[in-house]
């Protein structure tokens, strides 16, 4: 065995730590990382030393284990007590307040990129405020984190039950997108839980190549569904083609290809044909990535920036699992021929392709840490690929576990990092509540006199130059302090004329207002991170 591969991650951490600029994926401090990494480089090295002892061996080893179903409890009760809190990492205050507003303006949020996602959250928020709590979205953010945690967690202990006691539940520890489900306030949770379920599907009936037409039509409909939660999963699409040319036998491949079609149709047309035309108001065609996919630049697909994000992305969400499976492909070929020829675990490695395809071509807009789960969709079939490939040895892989539970570890830290709270952001965050509430009360009627597709991209931004002017009047005195109230209150009125005299059908009048609004939305946002709140109304 080349154990001098297995401290290459070990020598990369090292290497990070010193790196001139502090990568994203080590949100905590140096020390801390260095004393882990000693620990674990440490009892990697008594392990090997060991290894072809006869103590890992023995059955009474294995005594001493813990059962995955304890490892995942404990776990599940880190995830409640440490939940993610930091507001850089994800769309952050943007996407609550947005969720916030709309719940409250048109009684619930949706967007065509995430329609299921989005209209859950702001359904959840209602429902809880119904019940007399704060109508607060990060609560309901908080509870379908967690539930689709436990589905995430139950899901794995699903696929490994005929082994309980070979950490294999590890392997998914490991994996920084387990961090989605630490109450995390973003719309990819229940997307990844819905994936996790197609995976289990395929797992279960792609085993058996003679039932041809449960797979293909159950992966259908799971591709679409997974769609209505996140577009992201259209490039699911290219598994489906897939599966299509090598799985539909030849004599039906023509009633497969139409069966398929109008399944992920009836599935998929209603929603995006209601939202578009019918629903009052109609989906804000500006905001939407399926009108405006964000594609990579080609000139930058091959450059050393692009690549940088694609091995960091990787690094923070799937780095045991992909060293693990990288390790089996280069020095167990056989094993891993045998592996991956296995028809379940083929197609799940289509789909990793499918969802490398999309980290590489969509363009991270918001930039990192804060698109980490945007860019990553591929950790959770590569996690499964190895929890599989872990799960299938005939003895516990000991010589991995120190790597692995560094792994984990890590992801642990970063947990506890991201769970503090920065005051300054929480304390904007209940200000613009009360804004929230404030416009809602003051502007309803009037948004509901607007025509109906000009209702959401309407109050978006009226609602941002109306928060501009409420949050900067409530900080302490400084010299541009009442001009950009001003400019905030001339915006807010032009854009309400704007939209009143029909001015902005004009793609150029509107652009050239939107690109001076920019102007003083900078200058906004300079001055809240330069100067304290001293009058906060709450």
């Amino acid at each position: 065995m080349n154990y001098l591969f297995l401290y290459l991650p070990y020598l990369f951490l090292f290497i990070a730590l010193y790196l001139p600029t502090k990568p994203w994926f080590l949100p905590s401090d140096q020390i801390t990382y260095l004393y882990i990494l000693s620990f674990f480089i440490f009892l990697q090295t008594i392990v090997l030393i060991f290894i072809n002892k006869n103590i890992f061996k023995e059955v009474r080893f294995l005594k001493y284990l813990p059962p995955n179903w304890c490892i995942a409890g404990f776990y599940f009760l880190f995830m409640l007590w440490f939940p993610i809190r930091n507001r850089n990492w994800g769309d952050g205050l943007l996407l609550l307040e947005t969720n916030l507003l709309e719940t409250k303006l048109f009684g619930f949020q949706f967007t065509l990129d995430e329609i299921l996602e989005s209209i859950l959250h702001s359904k959840l928020t209602s429902i809880l405020s119904y019940f007399q709590f704060d109508e607060d979205p990060i609560l309901s953010y908080s509870i379908l984190s967690y539930i689709a945690g436990i589905l995430i967690l139950s899901g794995f202990l699903w696929l490994g039950k005929k082994k309980q006691k070979d950490l294999s539940i590890l392997v998914l520890l490991s994996s920084g997108g387990v961090l989605l489900t630490f109450g995390y306030a973003e719309n990819y949770t229940l997307v990844t839980a819905v994936h996790l379920l197609f995976y289990l599907f395929l797992n279960r009936f792609s085993q058996d190549t003679k039932d041809s037409d449960i797979l293909l039509y159950g992966s259908t409909a799971f591709v679409a569904l997974s769609m209505l939660f996140h577009l992201v999963s259209g490039y699911l699409v290219i598994y489906l083609v897939y599966l299509w040319i090598f799985h539909s036998p030849k004599e039906k491949k023509l009633k497969h290809l139409v069966i398929c079609t109008f399944l992920g149709g009836i599935i998929l047309f209603p929603w995006f044909v209601y939202f578009s035309v019918f629903h009052d108001p109609t989906v804000d065609r500006n905001s939407t990535h399926l009108i405006h996919p964000p594609f990579y630049p080609i000139k930058r697909w091959v450059s050393t920036s692009h690549i940088k994000e694609i091995f960091s992305v990787l690094y923070w969400n799937v780095s045991f699992s992909s060293f693990f499976l990288l390790y089996q492909w280069y020095f167990q070929k056989e094993k891993w021929n045998h592996f991956i020829q296995k028809p379940n675990h083929k197609l799940i490695l289509v789909t990793t392709f499918a969802f490398i395809l999309h980290g590489f071509l969509h363009n991270p807009q918001l930039g990192f840490p804060a698109d980490w789960d945007l860019m990553g969709f591929y950790w959770l079939p590569i996690t499964v690929l190895a929890f599989l490939y872990w799960n299938s040895e005939t003895e516990v892989p000991v010589e991995w576990i120190p790597l692995l539970l560094l792994c984990v570890t890590l992801v642990m830290i970063s947990a506890m990092e991201l769970s503090k709270t920065n005051p300054k952001d929480e304390l904007v965050w209940q200000i613009t509540k009360k804004a929230i509430t404030k416009y809602s009360i003051e502007n309803q009627s009037f948004i509901q006199s607007l025509p109906k597709e000009d209702k959401k991209f309407f109050a978006k931004g009226d609602f941002l130059f109306f928060k501009g002017e409420y949050i900067t009047d409530q900080l302490c005195d400084f010299k541009e302090k009442k001009s950009l109230i001003q400019s905030m209150k001339d915006h807010r009125k032009n854009w309400r004329e704007g939209f009143l005299n029909r001015t902005f059908q004009s793609k150029e009048k509107l652009n050239i207002f939107l690109t001076d609004a920019t102007k003083t939305n900078v200058l906004y946002l300079k001055s809240l991170e330069a100067n304290k709140i001293c009058h906060p109304k709450l």
